[in-house]
């Protein structure tokens, strides 16, 4: 009876997780990337990839004990918070070691303010303002409410159904801070609203910091504590250590 691969489920959907599936080498080990699936062409990884939920925590218990899986390495998204919550409880219920690998987040700096959400965000934009949005496709509710604004709403794929005073871009960074800056200024704009994502993709900060814009900040949402690194290397040899026979 042939014994069954072991996998590492690799949470994907970000840098982090594409650099990571990049540098992983274990012949021994199979390396599973899993992508919400909410981008139609999203760039391909170095390694076996699946799309879509997985039906909450026990959908994903089940899948963890289908596919082998002995860890998990958590690089979402910094605001995909349900799946990380849903790895967190997989993963204690069976005893798989679990590790989020998760960029740093931004210090704030002077031209910023933070908010806990989109929503008080949104409703401290001051009447008229022409803003850059970058908070993703999903939550467009507190946007939507503003027509006093004039918003260019970014994603990675553009966003149907919205009214006039939506503008929806699509793109995928990193974007430059020339390429920022041309963009603020060709569209007037007054005001950056963004998210904590960390990292090294700023372009947006920059431009915004160098055109004396202000920036609205969304603040990371609070998780319940979990082992965490910051670096590829570090969830490597994380994954060594949890893995030695």
């Amino acid at each position: 009876m042939s014994v069954p691969v072991k996998t590492v489920l690799l949470l994907a959907g970000t840098a982090e997780a594409r650099a990571f599936a990049g540098a992983f080498a274990r012949d021994d080990l199979r390396l599973l990337a899993s992508l919400a699936g909410m981008t139609r062409a999203p760039r391909p990884y170095p390694c076996e990839t699946r799309s879509g939920g997985f039906g909450g925590v026990e959908g994903l218990g089940r899948a963890l004990d289908t596919e082998h899986v002995v860890a998990i390495v958590d690089a979402t998204h910094p605001f995909a918070t349900g799946m990380s919550e849903n790895a967190r409880l997989a993963s204690a219920a069976r005893g798989i070691p679990h590790i989020a690998l998760m960029r740093p987040a931004w210090v704030i700096e002077p031209g910023w303010q933070a908010f806990p959400s989109l929503d008080e965000a949104v409703h401290a934009l001051p009447p008229g303002a022409s803003v850059l949005a970058t908070t993703g496709r999903k939550m467009t509710a507190p946007l939507i409410r503003r027509d006093d604004l004039m918003i260019l709403l970014r994603s990675v794929e553009g966003v149907g159904d919205l009214p006039p005073h939506i503008r929806p871009i699509d793109g995928r960074g990193p974007f430059t801070i020339e390429a920022e800056t041309a963009l603020m200024q060709a569209k007037g704009i007054t005001h950056l609203l963004t998210r904590n994502a960390g990292g090294d993709s700023r372009g947006r900060l920059d431009a915004a910091r160098a055109l004396g814009i202000p920036v609205f900040m969304i603040e990371r949402p609070s998780t319940p504590a979990v082992n965490s690194v910051q670096t590829v290397a570090d969830a490597l040899l994380w994954l060594e250590n949890v893995l030695r026979d």
